[in-house]
């Protein structure tokens, strides 16, 4: 399955050696990370989010960030029931395992692996079927249908982020086999939000539908159904539906032209018209640079 995405708040640019040395604080000085988080880190996490959101420039982002996931794995290392902070811990771990993953599928492969393990205790917290998350698939649909509204955000960066690492695990097959559980939070997340993330429950099940065989639960018409209702939600300006739509889509049924015209929609619509999106449509608009060069190869 695939994910993406990073956004936010207001905007504030942060030079990365200014983290590196509050990442450093957190991890040496016993108790730092409890005093800085609640007046000043949590601000400087939004603002951090979206003034990378806004950003033009991929290496630096990729250069940059890793500093930033320090610092949140040391804020949760002392406050490991924060809810708010495992959900961005999972989110930015997801998100830039995505930039990751374009070049180095193995490394983004450890990255979702974080991103789902933050995920899965920001959906446990106060739960009293926590348990079920790790048990068998019919105790795990059981928690699902105890889960609330409030619980949105954080069963959709865990499934996003679980599938991600599901399908960067190879053949895998105890890996796969926790693929059903996956697709399960994703539909209940669809239910409750479908626009969530500007419709990224449906791009997660378009990519779902388009990878399986029809035996297992895939749908090519199922998979075109998903990927337009994220076109029409985000209005097409979220550049990687496009992407996924040709790499996955357009593959499946041999249609060339279609996965053609989609890639090189992408490279001609400039990357900054929503500049909450514009670092993540460069990201899209790098990946179809690598999926036109390879046209060749798929067709």
């Amino acid at each position: 399955m695939h994910r993406f995405i990073l956004y936010p708040i207001p905007t504030l640019r942060i030079c990365p050696w200014i983290l590196s040395l509050l990442a450093m604080a957190m991890l040496s000085l016993p108790g730092c990370a409890s005093k800085l988080q609640s007046s000043l880190i949590e601000p400087l996490i939004n603002d951090l989010s979206t003034a990378t959101a806004h950003h033009r420039d991929i290496d630096l982002v990729i250069d940059g960030l890793p500093s930033f996931l320090l610092l949140l794995d040391g804020l949760i290392e002392n406050n490991p029931q924060n809810k708010r902070l495992l959900l961005k811990a999972s989110e930015a771990y997801a998100s830039y395992a995505v930039l990751v993953e374009i070049d180095d599928t193995q490394r983004a492969r450890q990255l979702y692996q974080r991103a789902k393990e933050y995920g899965l205790t920001a959906l446990s917290l106060g739960k009293k079927r926590a348990n079920k998350l790790q048990s068998t698939y019919t105790d795990f649909t059981q928690f699902i249908d105890a889960l609330e509204s409030s619980d949105l955000p954080a069963a959709f960066w865990t499934a996003s982020s679980w599938g991600a690492w599901i399908s960067t695990s190879g053949e895998s097959m105890s890996a796969i086999a926790e693929l059903p559980k996956v697709i399960d939070l994703m539909r209940w997340v669809l239910a409750q939000d479908e626009t969530f993330q500007h419709g990224s429950p449906h791009i997660f099940l378009g990519v779902y539908h388009s990878t399986l065989p029809q035996s297992i639960g895939g749908d090519p018409q199922k998979a075109l159904w998903h990927f337009d209702q994220a076109l029409a939600i985000s209005k097409g300006q979220m550049l990687m539906v496009y992407v996924l739509k040709a790499e996955y889509y357009a593959r499946q049924i041999f249609d060339r032209a279609m996965y053609e015209s989609l890639l090189n929609k992408v490279l001609n619509t400039p990357a900054d018209l929503v500049p909450k999106l514009t670092l993540q449509n460069i990201g899209a608009q790098k990946k179809a640079r690598i999926l036109l060069a390879k046209t060749n190869d798929f067709f």
